[in-house]
């Protein structure tokens, strides 16, 4: 789900480029190509701008209000890629975290799975629970900006906070993928396997929050 002919960015523009001209960019070939997005379990939405076997590029964006989660409210996790992201508009709290693992307390790990295109609405999400129980810490708490980057290094846990009275919009590229699952810090009293499918949406149903 994804539409790629004329994608005008690279990733030297997520790091330099003025963040209103990526805005500006960005609203414009979304009311273009009008793609499919999918909203996240988290309660944002996610359009896949483009893909090559290098790389992934995502726009991200949080409506302002109180956010739908699906599934376990569990927030503490980790990608299988290097994250850049920019914030053109709102802002967001980037935590990274160090876990150890426990033999008692903590909480429970989970993998996630994937029966295909994670980007096809169509394709089944799991999180299944392993026997490992992790004790995160909080190594490093960055407030972002308009205009503001953070750098998120593959297999580092984190988590993203986004205020409710701010619509936040982010510019992603993610790149040099590692082997091994993303994982996902749980929360006890769920089930050991938890599925669930990601809503599909088309761009225009957000265009008017952005404000470029």
């Amino acid at each position: 789900m994804h539409a790629d002919t004329g994608f005008p960015f690279a990733l030297t523009d997520v790091q330099s480029a003025p963040a209103s001209l990526l805005l500006t960019g960005l609203k414009s070939w979304l009311a273009s190509e009008n793609p499919v997005c999918l909203m996240h379990p988290h309660g944002f939405y996610v359009v896949l701008l483009h893909r090559t076997e290098a790389e992934e590029w995502r726009f991200h964006l949080w409506p302002k209000g109180a956010r739908n989660v699906a599934g376990m409210p569990a927030f503490i996790h980790t990608h299988d890629r290097h994250i850049e992201s920019r914030v053109l508009q709102g802002e967001l709290t980037n935590i990274l975290y160090d876990v150890g693992g426990v033999s008692f307390g903590g909480r429970p790990l989970y993998i996630v799975e994937y029966g295909g295109d994670r980007y096809a609405s169509s394709t089944a999400n799991l999180l299944r629970r392993t026997d490992r129980r992790l004790e995160p810490t909080v190594r490093r708490r960055e407030s972002v900006g308009p205009g503001g980057m953070y750098r998120i290094e593959r297999q580092t846990f984190h988590e993203a906070i986004v205020p409710e009275n701010l619509t936040t919009i982010t510019l992603v590229c993610m790149h040099s993928r590692s082997p091994g699952p993303v994982k996902v810090i749980g929360i006890d009293g769920y089930s050991e396997v938890i599925a669930f499918v990601r809503a599909e949406h088309r761009a225009q149903v957000f265009l008017k929050l952005i404000t470029g």
